[in-house]
């Protein structure tokens, strides 16, 4: 009797270690997909590449805006050049 309950222990106890196991790596595992440690792993180090990539993204987003905003402008210019001409 004394040994089945020795062995349940020992099962017992191997089965605490197993989980704990598992449940460190999966701690870990959260560690590495939090927001923070993503954006260390993607975004860049030195500020000097940082200011670069601001500067080229807003100089981009300026330039789709502008071509944006004159598409509509030219599109209306050629409406009414047509219409005046008469084919409309």
């Amino acid at each position: 009797m004394d040994s089945e309950a020795a062995v349940i222990r020992e099962e017992m106890n191997q089965t605490r270690v197993d989980l704990d196991h598992k449940l460190a790596r999966l701690e870990a595992r959260a560690e590495q997909l939090r927001p923070r440690t993503m954006a260390r792993r993607y975004l860049p180090e030195y500020p000097l590449d940082r200011t670069i990539g601001a500067v080229l993204t807003f100089i981009g987003t300026r330039m789709a805006w502008r071509h944006y905003r004159n598409g509509f402008g030219r599109r209306a210019r050629v409406r009414t050049a047509m219409a005046s001409y008469g084919r409309w």
